[in-house]
Protein backbone atom coordinates (compact mmCIF):
# COMPACT_ATOMS: atom_id res chain seq x y z
CA UNK A 1 0.00 0.00 0.00
CA UNK A 2 1.83 2.81 -1.17
CA UNK A 3 1.38 6.67 0.61
CA UNK A 4 -1.26 8.86 -1.10
CA UNK A 5 0.58 12.69 -2.34
CA UNK A 6 -3.52 14.17 -1.70
CA UNK A 7 -6.65 12.73 0.26
CA UNK A 8 -9.54 14.72 -0.60
CA UNK A 9 -12.23 12.52 0.70
CA UNK A 10 -11.81 11.44 4.71
CA UNK A 11 -12.82 7.60 3.85
CA UNK A 12 -10.41 7.41 0.77
CA UNK A 13 -7.25 6.36 2.12
CA UNK A 14 -8.97 3.53 4.54
CA UNK A 15 -11.39 2.56 1.32
CA UNK A 16 -8.19 2.10 -0.87
CA UNK A 17 -6.24 0.18 2.36
CA UNK A 18 -9.29 -1.91 2.54
CA UNK A 19 -9.06 -3.56 -0.88
CA UNK A 20 -7.31 -6.71 -1.26
CA UNK A 21 -4.58 -6.10 -3.45
CA UNK A 22 -2.59 -8.38 -4.66
CA UNK A 23 -4.86 -11.42 -3.99
CA UNK A 24 -7.55 -11.07 -6.85
CA UNK A 25 -6.13 -12.70 -10.23
CA UNK A 26 -7.73 -11.97 -13.16
CA UNK A 27 -8.58 -15.41 -15.21
CA UNK A 28 -8.46 -14.00 -18.60
CA UNK A 29 -10.99 -16.68 -21.15
CA UNK A 30 -11.89 -16.66 -24.67
CA UNK A 31 -15.67 -15.11 -24.97
CA UNK A 32 -16.66 -16.20 -27.91
CA UNK A 33 -20.36 -15.66 -27.87
CA UNK A 34 -19.57 -11.71 -26.75
CA UNK A 35 -16.97 -11.59 -29.92
CA UNK A 36 -19.53 -12.58 -32.20
CA UNK A 37 -22.34 -10.33 -30.71
CA UNK A 38 -19.77 -7.46 -30.85
CA UNK A 39 -18.89 -7.92 -34.26
CA UNK A 40 -22.25 -7.66 -35.24
CA UNK A 41 -23.22 -4.72 -33.71
CA UNK A 42 -19.96 -3.00 -35.24
CA UNK A 43 -21.10 -4.18 -38.61
CA UNK A 44 -19.51 -2.95 -41.61
CA UNK A 45 -16.30 -2.19 -39.20
CA UNK A 46 -14.21 -5.09 -38.48
CA UNK A 47 -13.05 -5.73 -34.63
CA UNK A 48 -10.14 -7.47 -32.96
CA UNK A 49 -10.95 -10.35 -31.14
CA UNK A 50 -10.40 -10.41 -27.35
CA UNK A 51 -10.57 -12.39 -24.00
CA UNK A 52 -12.71 -11.39 -21.00
CA UNK A 53 -12.57 -11.90 -17.45
CA UNK A 54 -14.58 -10.59 -14.49
CA UNK A 55 -13.45 -8.59 -11.21
CA UNK A 56 -15.53 -8.14 -8.10
CA UNK A 57 -15.05 -4.57 -6.38
CA UNK A 58 -17.17 -2.99 -3.68
CA UNK A 59 -20.20 -0.68 -4.67
CA UNK A 60 -19.60 1.76 -2.04
CA UNK A 61 -15.57 2.38 -1.42
CA UNK A 62 -16.84 4.52 1.70
CA UNK A 63 -17.64 0.83 3.11
CA UNK A 64 -15.27 -1.42 1.34
CA UNK A 65 -15.68 -4.11 3.97
CA UNK A 66 -19.29 -4.51 4.10
CA UNK A 67 -20.44 -3.11 0.80
CA UNK A 68 -22.59 -5.06 -1.68
CA UNK A 69 -19.74 -6.34 -4.21
CA UNK A 70 -20.24 -5.43 -8.05
CA UNK A 71 -19.11 -6.90 -11.26
CA UNK A 72 -16.68 -5.60 -13.66
CA UNK A 73 -16.45 -6.66 -17.02
CA UNK A 74 -12.98 -6.67 -18.45
CA UNK A 75 -11.66 -7.38 -21.71
CA UNK A 76 -8.19 -7.82 -23.16
CA UNK A 77 -6.48 -7.66 -26.67
CA UNK A 78 -3.11 -9.17 -26.66
CA UNK A 79 -0.15 -7.57 -27.49
CA UNK A 80 1.05 -8.00 -30.78
CA UNK A 81 4.80 -8.43 -30.78
CA UNK A 82 7.86 -8.97 -27.94
CA UNK A 83 8.89 -8.46 -25.60
CA UNK A 84 5.55 -7.74 -23.74
CA UNK A 85 5.89 -4.40 -21.69
CA UNK A 86 2.74 -5.05 -19.71
CA UNK A 87 -0.73 -3.47 -19.92
CA UNK A 88 -2.04 -0.55 -20.85
CA UNK A 89 -5.82 0.63 -19.82
CA UNK A 90 -8.03 2.07 -22.09
CA UNK A 91 -10.79 4.64 -21.70
CA UNK A 92 -12.78 5.32 -24.77
CA UNK A 93 -14.73 8.43 -23.58
CA UNK A 94 -18.20 9.41 -23.79
CA UNK A 95 -18.67 9.02 -21.13
CA UNK A 96 -20.88 6.24 -21.58
CA UNK A 97 -18.68 4.35 -23.94
CA UNK A 98 -18.45 0.47 -22.89
CA UNK A 99 -14.92 -1.23 -23.48
CA UNK A 100 -16.43 -4.48 -24.90
CA UNK A 101 -17.94 -2.10 -27.68
CA UNK A 102 -14.80 0.34 -28.27
CA UNK A 103 -11.63 -1.62 -27.72
CA UNK A 104 -12.29 -4.15 -30.43
CA UNK A 105 -12.61 -1.23 -32.56
CA UNK A 106 -9.71 0.35 -32.06
CA UNK A 107 -7.43 -1.81 -30.94
CA UNK A 108 -5.34 -1.80 -33.81
CA UNK A 109 -5.35 1.77 -33.84
CA UNK A 110 -3.80 1.47 -30.44
CA UNK A 111 -1.26 -0.60 -31.54
CA UNK A 112 0.12 1.74 -34.01
CA UNK A 113 -0.03 4.56 -31.87
CA UNK A 114 1.28 3.32 -28.65
CA UNK A 115 3.08 0.28 -30.02
CA UNK A 116 2.46 -3.54 -30.27
CA UNK A 117 4.32 -4.69 -27.48
CA UNK A 118 1.79 -3.92 -24.71
CA UNK A 119 -2.01 -5.66 -23.82
CA UNK A 120 -4.93 -3.44 -24.36
CA UNK A 121 -7.40 -4.09 -21.72
CA UNK A 122 -10.49 -1.98 -21.13
CA UNK A 123 -13.82 -2.92 -18.97
CA UNK A 124 -17.34 -1.30 -18.48
CA UNK A 125 -17.12 1.28 -16.50
CA UNK A 126 -19.89 1.96 -13.62
CA UNK A 127 -23.08 2.94 -15.54
CA UNK A 128 -22.44 1.22 -18.59
CA UNK A 129 -22.96 -2.58 -20.29
CA UNK A 130 -24.52 -4.67 -16.79
CA UNK A 131 -22.47 -2.36 -14.73
CA UNK A 132 -24.72 -0.56 -12.51
CA UNK A 133 -26.26 0.60 -15.92
CA UNK A 134 -27.92 3.80 -15.88
CA UNK A 135 -31.40 4.50 -17.55
CA UNK A 136 -33.27 7.16 -16.61
CA UNK A 137 -36.70 5.22 -18.51
CA UNK A 138 -36.97 7.76 -20.86
CA UNK A 139 -38.05 5.66 -23.65
CA UNK A 140 -34.07 4.28 -24.87
CA UNK A 141 -33.33 0.86 -23.56
CA UNK A 142 -29.29 0.50 -25.31
CA UNK A 143 -26.88 2.85 -26.03
CA UNK A 144 -23.85 2.07 -28.07
CA UNK A 145 -20.67 3.36 -29.36
CA UNK A 146 -18.23 5.97 -28.26
CA UNK A 147 -19.77 9.19 -28.91
CA UNK A 148 -21.89 11.21 -26.65
CA UNK A 149 -25.60 11.05 -26.61
CA UNK A 150 -26.86 14.88 -26.84
CA UNK A 151 -29.97 15.42 -24.05
CA UNK A 152 -32.57 16.86 -26.55
CA UNK A 153 -35.76 17.43 -24.16
CA UNK A 154 -39.17 17.11 -25.70
CA UNK A 155 -40.54 20.75 -25.43
CA UNK A 156 -44.31 21.35 -24.54
CA UNK A 157 -43.65 25.39 -25.64
CA UNK A 158 -42.10 26.53 -28.81
CA UNK A 159 -38.91 27.26 -27.88
CA UNK A 160 -37.16 30.54 -29.14
CA UNK A 161 -34.41 30.74 -31.81
CA UNK A 162 -32.99 32.78 -28.78
CA UNK A 163 -30.62 30.68 -26.67
CA UNK A 164 -30.79 32.80 -23.61
CA UNK A 165 -34.76 32.80 -24.09
CA UNK A 166 -34.88 29.25 -24.73
CA UNK A 167 -32.86 28.56 -21.41
CA UNK A 168 -35.41 31.16 -19.30
CA UNK A 169 -38.77 29.81 -21.05
CA UNK A 170 -38.24 26.22 -21.19
CA UNK A 171 -34.96 24.79 -20.79
CA UNK A 172 -34.16 25.32 -17.48
CA UNK A 173 -37.31 23.62 -16.44
CA UNK A 174 -36.76 20.85 -18.98
CA UNK A 175 -33.37 20.49 -17.29
CA UNK A 176 -34.87 20.27 -13.66
CA UNK A 177 -37.26 17.86 -14.66
CA UNK A 178 -34.27 15.75 -16.48
CA UNK A 179 -32.38 15.98 -12.76
CA UNK A 180 -35.53 14.79 -11.11
CA UNK A 181 -36.41 11.79 -13.49
CA UNK A 182 -32.74 10.42 -13.36
CA UNK A 183 -32.85 10.86 -9.41
CA UNK A 184 -36.45 8.81 -9.45
CA UNK A 185 -35.26 6.11 -11.34
CA UNK A 186 -31.37 5.62 -9.84
CA UNK A 187 -31.48 6.65 -6.55
CA UNK A 188 -29.81 3.90 -5.28
CA UNK A 189 -27.40 3.59 -6.86
CA UNK A 190 -26.68 7.29 -8.87
CA UNK A 191 -24.09 8.22 -6.24
CA UNK A 192 -21.86 5.28 -7.09
CA UNK A 193 -21.15 5.58 -10.70
CA UNK A 194 -18.69 8.96 -11.24
CA UNK A 195 -15.51 9.62 -11.78
CA UNK A 196 -13.37 9.24 -8.56
CA UNK A 197 -15.65 5.91 -8.05
CA UNK A 198 -14.10 4.82 -11.32
CA UNK A 199 -10.52 5.65 -10.42
CA UNK A 200 -10.98 3.63 -6.94
CA UNK A 201 -12.23 0.61 -9.64
CA UNK A 202 -9.02 1.38 -11.60
CA UNK A 203 -6.73 0.50 -8.58
CA UNK A 204 -8.78 -2.74 -8.40
CA UNK A 205 -8.45 -3.43 -11.68
CA UNK A 206 -4.22 -2.80 -11.94
CA UNK A 207 -3.46 -4.64 -8.71
CA UNK A 208 -5.46 -7.54 -9.95
CA UNK A 209 -3.02 -7.75 -13.41
CA UNK A 210 -0.13 -8.81 -10.99
CA UNK A 211 2.27 -6.46 -12.97
CA UNK A 212 4.49 -4.15 -10.65
CA UNK A 213 1.12 -2.26 -9.69
CA UNK A 214 1.20 1.26 -11.71
CA UNK A 215 -1.10 2.55 -14.23
CA UNK A 216 -0.27 2.75 -17.80
CA UNK A 217 -3.19 4.14 -19.65
CA UNK A 218 -5.04 5.86 -22.76
CA UNK A 219 -7.54 8.27 -21.94
CA UNK A 220 -9.96 9.02 -24.80
CA UNK A 221 -12.18 12.31 -24.81
CA UNK A 222 -14.07 11.83 -21.34
CA UNK A 223 -11.11 9.15 -20.72
CA UNK A 224 -8.80 12.29 -19.93
CA UNK A 225 -11.17 13.17 -17.30
CA UNK A 226 -10.93 10.04 -15.91
CA UNK A 227 -6.87 10.03 -16.14
CA UNK A 228 -6.89 13.72 -14.69
CA UNK A 229 -9.10 12.08 -11.44
CA UNK A 230 -7.11 9.12 -11.14
CA UNK A 231 -3.42 11.46 -11.25
CA UNK A 232 -4.97 13.66 -8.95
CA UNK A 233 -6.07 10.74 -6.39
CA UNK A 234 -3.21 8.29 -7.15
CA UNK A 235 -0.30 9.84 -8.47
CA UNK A 236 2.13 8.13 -7.48
CA UNK A 237 0.66 4.74 -9.35
CA UNK A 238 1.15 7.00 -12.72
CA UNK A 239 3.50 4.89 -14.74
CA UNK A 240 2.20 5.93 -18.45
CA UNK A 241 -0.64 8.44 -18.86
CA UNK A 242 -1.73 9.23 -22.52
CA UNK A 243 -4.73 11.58 -22.87
CA UNK A 244 -6.11 12.13 -26.09
CA UNK A 245 -8.38 14.97 -26.86
CA UNK A 246 -8.48 17.01 -23.47
CA UNK A 247 -11.45 18.18 -21.19
CA UNK A 248 -10.64 20.65 -19.20
CA UNK A 249 -10.82 18.87 -15.92
CA UNK A 250 -11.74 22.34 -13.78
CA UNK A 251 -14.85 22.73 -16.22
CA UNK A 252 -15.50 19.43 -16.13
CA UNK A 253 -15.60 19.66 -11.97
CA UNK A 254 -18.01 22.33 -12.11
CA UNK A 255 -19.97 20.23 -14.71
CA UNK A 256 -20.43 23.81 -16.55
CA UNK A 257 -17.94 22.90 -19.74
CA UNK A 258 -18.49 26.73 -21.39
CA UNK A 259 -15.64 26.01 -23.97
CA UNK A 260 -17.03 22.75 -25.19
CA UNK A 261 -18.15 24.39 -28.18
CA UNK A 262 -15.00 26.79 -28.70
CA UNK A 263 -13.64 24.96 -31.69
CA UNK A 264 -16.16 23.91 -33.39
CA UNK A 265 -17.04 27.52 -35.32
CA UNK A 266 -12.80 26.79 -36.15
CA UNK A 267 -13.54 23.27 -37.19
CA UNK A 268 -15.92 24.47 -39.26
CA UNK A 269 -14.00 26.80 -41.31
CA UNK A 270 -11.21 24.47 -41.66
CA UNK A 271 -13.68 22.37 -43.91
CA UNK A 272 -14.95 24.82 -45.90
CA UNK A 273 -10.94 25.36 -46.83
CA UNK A 274 -10.49 21.81 -47.49
CA UNK A 275 -13.66 21.87 -49.63
CA UNK A 276 -12.51 24.73 -51.61
CA UNK A 277 -8.58 23.27 -51.78
CA UNK A 278 -10.40 19.88 -53.06
CA UNK A 279 -13.09 22.27 -55.46
CA UNK A 280 -12.71 19.25 -58.25
CA UNK A 281 -14.45 17.00 -55.80
CA UNK A 282 -16.48 18.98 -53.18
CA UNK A 283 -19.83 18.05 -53.85
CA UNK A 284 -20.32 21.22 -52.22
CA UNK A 285 -18.62 23.78 -54.83
CA UNK A 286 -19.86 21.88 -57.87
CA UNK A 287 -23.40 21.95 -56.38
CA UNK A 288 -23.17 25.67 -55.84
CA UNK A 289 -21.14 26.24 -58.92
CA UNK A 290 -19.03 28.47 -56.30
CA UNK A 291 -16.36 30.44 -58.23
CA UNK A 292 -14.39 31.41 -54.72
CA UNK A 293 -14.31 30.41 -51.25
CA UNK A 294 -16.61 33.10 -49.86
CA UNK A 295 -19.35 32.09 -52.00
CA UNK A 296 -19.67 28.73 -50.10
CA UNK A 297 -19.58 31.20 -47.03
CA UNK A 298 -21.86 33.08 -48.16
CA UNK A 299 -24.21 30.34 -49.52
CA UNK A 300 -23.99 28.36 -46.36
CA UNK A 301 -24.26 31.62 -43.59
CA UNK A 302 -27.64 32.58 -45.53
CA UNK A 303 -28.87 28.75 -45.23
CA UNK A 304 -28.16 28.61 -41.19
CA UNK A 305 -29.42 31.75 -40.84
CA UNK A 306 -32.79 31.21 -42.62
CA UNK A 307 -32.96 27.94 -40.94
CA UNK A 308 -32.34 29.74 -37.17
CA UNK A 309 -35.42 31.89 -38.25
CA UNK A 310 -37.92 29.31 -38.81
CA UNK A 311 -37.95 28.19 -35.41
CA UNK A 312 -41.84 29.63 -34.37
CA UNK A 313 -42.90 25.68 -34.61
CA UNK A 314 -41.13 23.15 -32.55
CA UNK A 315 -40.58 21.06 -35.69
CA UNK A 316 -38.52 24.12 -37.17
CA UNK A 317 -36.39 24.51 -34.30
CA UNK A 318 -35.57 20.52 -34.74
CA UNK A 319 -35.10 21.17 -37.92
CA UNK A 320 -32.40 24.13 -36.92
CA UNK A 321 -31.29 21.87 -34.29
CA UNK A 322 -30.84 18.36 -36.52
CA UNK A 323 -28.71 21.21 -39.36
CA UNK A 324 -25.84 22.13 -36.58
CA UNK A 325 -25.87 18.16 -35.95
CA UNK A 326 -25.24 17.33 -39.07
CA UNK A 327 -21.52 19.76 -38.91
CA UNK A 328 -20.75 19.44 -35.33
CA UNK A 329 -21.41 15.74 -35.44
CA UNK A 330 -19.45 14.98 -38.81
CA UNK A 331 -16.51 17.64 -38.08
CA UNK A 332 -15.54 14.62 -35.83
CA UNK A 333 -14.50 12.38 -38.51
CA UNK A 334 -12.37 13.99 -41.31
CA UNK A 335 -13.02 11.09 -43.38
CA UNK A 336 -16.76 11.65 -43.53
CA UNK A 337 -16.06 15.29 -44.76
CA UNK A 338 -16.28 14.30 -48.43
CA UNK A 339 -19.81 12.80 -47.47
CA UNK A 340 -20.48 16.16 -44.99
CA UNK A 341 -20.41 18.43 -48.26
CA UNK A 342 -22.61 16.45 -50.58
CA UNK A 343 -24.90 16.48 -47.71
CA UNK A 344 -24.81 20.09 -47.28
CA UNK A 345 -24.94 20.56 -51.21
CA UNK A 346 -28.22 18.27 -51.00
CA UNK A 347 -29.52 20.57 -48.25
CA UNK A 348 -28.95 23.87 -50.10
CA UNK A 349 -30.12 22.36 -53.78
CA UNK A 350 -33.46 21.13 -52.07
CA UNK A 351 -32.92 17.60 -52.24
CA UNK A 352 -33.85 14.92 -49.71
CA UNK A 353 -31.62 12.37 -47.57
CA UNK A 354 -33.64 9.19 -48.46
CA UNK A 355 -34.51 7.85 -45.57
CA UNK A 356 -33.10 5.17 -43.59
CA UNK A 357 -34.43 1.77 -45.11
CA UNK A 358 -36.00 -0.51 -42.34
CA UNK A 359 -33.61 -3.65 -41.93
CA UNK A 360 -34.79 -7.28 -43.07
CA UNK A 361 -32.71 -9.32 -40.87
CA UNK A 362 -32.88 -9.39 -37.54
CA UNK A 363 -32.14 -6.34 -34.95
CA UNK A 364 -28.55 -7.01 -32.98
CA UNK A 365 -28.58 -7.95 -29.67
CA UNK A 366 -28.27 -5.03 -27.64
CA UNK A 367 -25.08 -4.82 -25.25
CA UNK A 368 -24.99 -1.81 -23.59
CA UNK A 369 -27.65 -0.99 -20.85
CA UNK A 370 -26.69 2.56 -19.71
CA UNK A 371 -28.05 4.61 -22.42
CA UNK A 372 -28.10 8.29 -19.59
CA UNK A 373 -24.44 6.89 -18.31
CA UNK A 374 -23.42 10.09 -20.02
CA UNK A 375 -25.78 12.25 -17.70
CA UNK A 376 -25.10 9.80 -15.10
CA UNK A 377 -21.32 10.33 -15.10
CA UNK A 378 -21.14 13.75 -15.66
CA UNK A 379 -23.72 15.01 -13.25
CA UNK A 380 -22.22 12.96 -10.40
CA UNK A 381 -19.01 14.93 -10.68
CA UNK A 382 -20.13 18.31 -10.86
CA UNK A 383 -19.90 20.43 -8.38
CA UNK A 384 -21.95 23.82 -9.14
CA UNK A 385 -25.46 23.61 -8.08
CA UNK A 386 -28.05 26.39 -8.29
CA UNK A 387 -31.28 26.09 -7.47
CA UNK A 388 -32.61 29.11 -9.27
CA UNK A 389 -32.51 29.63 -12.74
CA UNK A 390 -30.85 33.78 -12.35
CA UNK A 391 -28.47 32.10 -10.60
CA UNK A 392 -26.97 30.04 -13.84
CA UNK A 393 -27.43 32.90 -15.99
CA UNK A 394 -24.03 34.20 -15.87
CA UNK A 395 -22.63 30.49 -16.63
CA UNK A 396 -25.31 30.78 -19.97
CA UNK A 397 -23.31 33.73 -20.76
CA UNK A 398 -19.92 32.28 -20.38
CA UNK A 399 -21.07 29.23 -22.20
CA UNK A 400 -22.94 31.23 -25.52
CA UNK A 401 -19.69 33.42 -25.47
CA UNK A 402 -17.08 30.58 -26.49
CA UNK A 403 -19.40 29.71 -29.85
CA UNK A 404 -20.89 31.83 -32.65
CA UNK A 405 -22.87 29.03 -34.08
CA UNK A 406 -23.39 25.81 -32.00
CA UNK A 407 -24.63 27.67 -28.26
CA UNK A 408 -28.03 25.43 -28.69
CA UNK A 409 -26.23 22.54 -28.04
CA UNK A 410 -25.22 23.76 -24.34
CA UNK A 411 -28.92 22.35 -23.04
CA UNK A 412 -26.79 18.91 -22.69
CA UNK A 413 -24.92 20.39 -19.75
CA UNK A 414 -27.70 22.08 -17.79
CA UNK A 415 -29.11 19.23 -15.80
CA UNK A 416 -25.85 19.14 -13.87
CA UNK A 417 -26.46 22.10 -12.48
CA UNK A 418 -30.29 20.33 -10.72
CA UNK A 419 -28.31 16.65 -9.93
CA UNK A 420 -29.60 15.31 -6.83
CA UNK A 421 -27.04 12.11 -6.67
CA UNK A 422 -23.60 13.25 -6.53
CA UNK A 423 -20.65 10.90 -6.46
CA UNK A 424 -20.09 10.02 -2.87
CA UNK A 425 -16.08 9.69 -3.65
CA UNK A 426 -16.49 13.30 -5.63
CA UNK A 427 -13.30 14.85 -6.36
CA UNK A 428 -13.29 18.75 -5.14
CA UNK A 429 -9.36 18.87 -5.21
CA UNK A 430 -7.66 21.73 -7.87
CA UNK A 431 -5.33 18.65 -9.70
CA UNK A 432 -2.43 20.39 -8.71
CA UNK A 433 -0.12 17.13 -8.33
CA UNK A 434 3.24 15.64 -9.47
CA UNK A 435 2.74 12.27 -10.68
CA UNK A 436 5.08 9.48 -10.34
CA UNK A 437 5.72 9.88 -14.03
CA UNK A 438 5.07 13.23 -15.97
CA UNK A 439 1.48 13.04 -17.98
CA UNK A 440 1.28 13.15 -21.95
CA UNK A 441 -1.48 15.12 -23.49
CA UNK A 442 -2.44 15.29 -27.09
CA UNK A 443 -4.49 17.24 -29.00
CA UNK A 444 -5.44 18.54 -31.62
CA UNK A 445 -6.35 21.90 -32.53
CA UNK A 446 -9.81 21.74 -34.91
CA UNK A 447 -11.26 19.37 -32.25
CA UNK A 448 -15.23 20.01 -32.27
CA UNK A 449 -15.87 18.70 -28.43
CA UNK A 450 -12.67 18.70 -26.71
CA UNK A 451 -10.50 22.08 -27.78
CA UNK A 452 -6.95 22.44 -27.37
CA UNK A 453 -7.63 24.73 -24.25
CA UNK A 454 -8.16 21.46 -22.45
CA UNK A 455 -5.16 19.69 -22.80
CA UNK A 456 -3.16 23.24 -21.81
CA UNK A 457 -5.57 23.49 -18.64
CA UNK A 458 -4.90 20.12 -17.68
CA UNK A 459 -0.92 20.29 -18.53
CA UNK A 460 -0.95 23.40 -15.71
CA UNK A 461 -2.11 21.09 -13.08
CA UNK A 462 0.22 18.08 -13.03
CA UNK A 463 3.41 19.06 -12.71
CA UNK A 464 5.73 18.13 -15.83
CA UNK A 465 3.68 16.79 -18.10
CA UNK A 466 3.47 17.82 -22.06
CA UNK A 467 1.37 19.06 -24.53
CA UNK A 468 1.70 17.36 -28.19
CA UNK A 469 -0.46 19.24 -30.54
CA UNK A 470 -1.27 18.25 -33.76
CA UNK A 471 -2.75 19.70 -37.00
CA UNK A 472 -5.25 17.04 -38.17
CA UNK A 473 -9.07 17.44 -37.94
CA UNK A 474 -11.56 15.76 -35.84
CA UNK A 475 -11.60 14.41 -32.18
CA UNK A 476 -8.88 13.00 -30.43
CA UNK A 477 -5.83 11.33 -33.25
CA UNK A 478 -7.64 8.03 -34.02
CA UNK A 479 -9.81 9.94 -36.97
CA UNK A 480 -6.53 11.86 -38.66
CA UNK A 481 -3.40 9.58 -38.32
CA UNK A 482 -0.48 11.13 -38.06
CA UNK A 483 3.45 9.47 -37.96
CA UNK A 484 4.67 12.09 -36.07
CA UNK A 485 2.11 11.47 -33.38
CA UNK A 486 3.17 7.61 -33.28
CA UNK A 487 6.22 8.14 -33.03
CA UNK A 488 6.49 10.61 -29.97
CA UNK A 489 3.75 8.63 -28.13
CA UNK A 490 5.22 5.57 -28.60
CA UNK A 491 8.74 6.59 -27.02
CA UNK A 492 6.91 7.89 -24.66
CA UNK A 493 5.14 4.67 -23.50
CA UNK A 494 8.38 2.67 -24.63
CA UNK A 495 11.19 4.56 -22.75
CA UNK A 496 9.38 7.25 -20.87
CA UNK A 497 10.82 10.18 -22.92
CA UNK A 498 8.10 13.15 -23.59
CA UNK A 499 8.30 15.40 -26.30
CA UNK A 500 9.72 19.05 -26.57
CA UNK A 501 7.09 21.93 -25.49
CA UNK A 502 6.17 23.34 -28.25
CA UNK A 503 6.16 20.65 -31.26
CA UNK A 504 2.94 20.22 -33.31
CA UNK A 505 2.89 17.38 -35.34
CA UNK A 506 1.39 16.92 -38.63
CA UNK A 507 -1.57 14.34 -40.47
CA UNK A 508 -0.56 12.16 -42.55
CA UNK A 509 -3.59 12.88 -44.98
CA UNK A 510 -6.49 15.89 -45.86
CA UNK A 511 -9.32 14.49 -45.35
CA UNK A 512 -10.31 13.73 -49.12
CA UNK A 513 -7.02 12.31 -49.18
CA UNK A 514 -7.68 10.41 -46.39
CA UNK A 515 -10.86 9.15 -47.87
CA UNK A 516 -9.16 8.29 -50.86
CA UNK A 517 -6.98 6.20 -49.50
CA UNK A 518 -9.10 3.98 -47.15
CA UNK A 519 -11.09 3.55 -50.51
CA UNK A 520 -8.46 2.44 -52.15
CA UNK A 521 -6.74 -0.08 -49.80
CA UNK A 522 -10.37 -1.22 -48.72
CA UNK A 523 -9.70 -0.23 -45.22
CA UNK A 524 -12.86 0.35 -42.98
CA UNK A 525 -12.78 2.45 -40.13
CA UNK A 526 -15.41 3.59 -37.75
CA UNK A 527 -14.19 6.92 -37.59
Amino acid sequence: MFNHKILPLAGLAAAVAALPHGQKALQWKPCPELNEQIAELSAPFPITRFDCASLEVPLDYDHPGTSEMIQLDLFKVNATKGPVLGSVLFNPGGPGGTGAENLPLVSADLHLNIGGQFNLISWDPRGTGNTIPFNCGTGDTTSSGNVARRYEPSYHTVPSSNVTQNFLDVGWEQSRQRADTCYATNNKTGQFIGTSSVALDMVSIIDALGEDGLLRYYGWSYGSALGDYFAALFPERVDRMLLDGNVNPYTWQLGTRPELFEDVDKGFAAFIDECWKNREDCALVTALNAVSKSDIWETMDAFIAATAKNTTTVAGYNAYIAVLGVIEGRLYYPMQWPKLAQLLADMLTGKVEDSPRSSTGPTPKPYNHGPDAIDGIRCSDATFQVTDVEEYLPILAQQLNHSKGFGAFYNAVWPCASWKMSDKQQYRGDFKVKPRHPILMVNGEYDPTTPISGAYNASSAFEGSVVLAHNGYGHGIFPSPSKCVAEKIQRYFVHGDLPEEGIVCEPDFGPWELAQHYAANNISRPF
